[in-house]
């Protein structure tokens, strides 16, 4: 009995001598989350249509809504996947807090402006779906 308390004691002692106090009153850093999207393009999808129409309509609408454009990474050695996007989230993992935060809907604002019309972009977000047969999407964030 008396070898597990002093094994609890031990045990408390060292949880509370590694807690570091300082970093308790200290602000948390802010993080900057992402959207990392991978996308598998459905056979005889116009690759260059699609990043045509990334760098026509989808960046420029994500740079007039106030968000970076994505970056777009070519995967070279995995079958599953032969594109990735990258994408900052402003807001982080709060803006699925809610059905329509206000940067997606500016975003959606901007892209609609852009694409002509809700007919037009109905019709370019059906083209590129199509050209994907399969897309996942993970999200992270950093670690400050």
């Amino acid at each position: 009995m008396l070898k597990s308390l002093k094994l609890v004691a031990c045990a408390a002692v060292l949880a509370v001598t590694a807690t570091p106090v300082v970093a308790q009153d200290e602000p948390e850093e802010a993080r900057t989350t992402y959207a990392v999207t991978m996308f598998k393009f459905a056979d005889g999808a116009d690759e260059q249509r699609w990043l045509e129409v990334m760098n026509t309509y989808v960046n420029p609408a994500r740079e007039a809504s106030g968000a970076s454009p994505q970056t777009i990474h070519w995967v070279m050695m995995n079958p599953d996947y032969d594109i990735i996007t990258v994408a900052d989230m402003p807001g982080g993992m709060a803006v699925f807090d809610s059905h329509a935060p206000a940067g997606r809907m500016a975003f959606v604002a901007a892209l609609t402006e852009m694409a002509g019309g809700e007919e037009q972009l109905a019709a370019l977000t059906e083209e590129m779906d199509g050209m994907i047969e399969k897309s996942t999407t993970l999200y992270t964030h950093t670690h400050p």
